[in-house]
């Protein structure tokens, strides 16, 4: 079982201990014993930054943003003339990003997801551009060159660059809505990466969210958030909105309405129903005055008002001539027309 560069560490410094407890025991003497635990924490100082440099050479970290271009350099350089016996590759995982091999087309040779996005630059340390960005492209890239030895090609450099991709969160947008008995709150954020982490802070106290999510567009892999928090204070109060996602955070501040205190609320009925009952009475007497003034005042009359048919003398004519049906007055005399 291989155990790597920390194996190797280990077996130095046991070497390294035994060489000088022989040491001091061939060559005893004060000053020897004296030195010897400064000499070895030296020596294993020593050992553990050339163990940490020899794990780290040929590596580059780079960090670009969504859209940005990056260039990779490889730091090896062919001269003009040798070309023919030299090929190149970028590759990314298993994709080939770009490539140079004698007597074939580097788009031929390419993956489709960096077609018309990548260049390679013989003369400028065998560079690669890459452009535009996309959070898929995140990632290892190896730089791999191959010089044809003997018949057969043998690779002769290796230079890998680790990429991160980066997309700013949009300062978050914050609505407040007044339901029955609380208020709801939501806070959201779109098209950004990696993926994100959110939070509700109310007085250096982190609170609980009622619902958070989470999507991430499957082409672009950019991530949207939402969260919702339910809070029945009245008061107004400051709530903090965060969205945490890789080493940046954007956050929104988040101001509580003061809502209507509950015992103002009770004051202000308690106040208004003695005039509600008032007016409804006032109302019932009024209607109960006109009804009685209004039964008192109808006259439906007890005669009945007849036609009869008479002869004028002289003409022969007939006229109508009303007649009235004798009817007892108040004064309890009969009424006659």
């Amino acid at each position: 079982m291989r155990c790597g560069s920390y194996c190797n560490l280990e077996k130095k410094r046991k070497e390294l201990v035994f060489d000088l407890r022989h040491l001091e025991g061939n060559l005893p003497g004060l000053e020897l014993r004296m030195a010897q635990p400064k000499l070895l924490h030296f020596m294993l100082l020593c050992l553990l930054y050339m163990a940490h440099a020899g794990l780290s050479s040929g590596e580059t970290k780079v960090t670009r943003a969504v859209k940005e271009a990056v260039t990779f350099p490889c730091n090896y350089e062919i001269p003009e003339k040798e070309r023919t016996y030299y090929r190149v590759y970028w590759q990314h995982d298993t994709k080939v990003v770009q490539a140079y091999v004698p007597g074939r087309r580097g788009e031929d040779l390419i993956d489709l997801s960096y077609v018309n996005r990548t260049v390679m630059e013989m003369a400028n340390n065998l560079s690669v551009t890459i452009f535009p960005l996309q959070v898929p492209d995140e990632g290892t890239y190896e730089c791999i060159v191959q010089r044809l030895v003997g018949g057969q090609y043998k690779r002769v450099h290796k230079q890998d660059v680790q990429l991160s991709i980066s997309a700013d969160f949009p300062e978050p947008t914050t609505e407040v809505y007044e339901e029955t008995g609380y208020w709801r709150m939501t806070c959201s954020s779109r098209q950004g990466y990696p993926q994100p982490k959110l939070s509700w802070v109310n007085n250096g106290k982190v609170l609980t969210s009622v619902n958070t999510s989470i999507f991430q567009d499957p082409v672009t892999k950019l991530y949207d958030i939402q969260s919702e928090l339910h809070i029945n204070q009245t008061n107004n109060s400051l709530f903090i909105c965060s969205i945490d996602y890789g080493d940046s955070r954007v956050s929104a501040n988040v101001t509580l309405p003061k809502g209507p205190d509950s015992w103002s609320g009770a004051l202000i009925i308690a106040a208004t129903l003695p005039s509600i009952f008032f007016l409804i009475a006032m109302i019932l007497l009024v209607y109960q005055c006109f009804y009685k003034h209004s039964e008192g005042g109808l006259y439906s009359p007890p005669q009945e008002l007849t036609s009869v048919t008479t002869t004028e003398e002289g003409n022969g004519t007939e006229s109508p001539v009303a007649h009235v049906n004798s009817a007892t007055t108040s004064s309890g005399r009969a009424a006659s027309v």
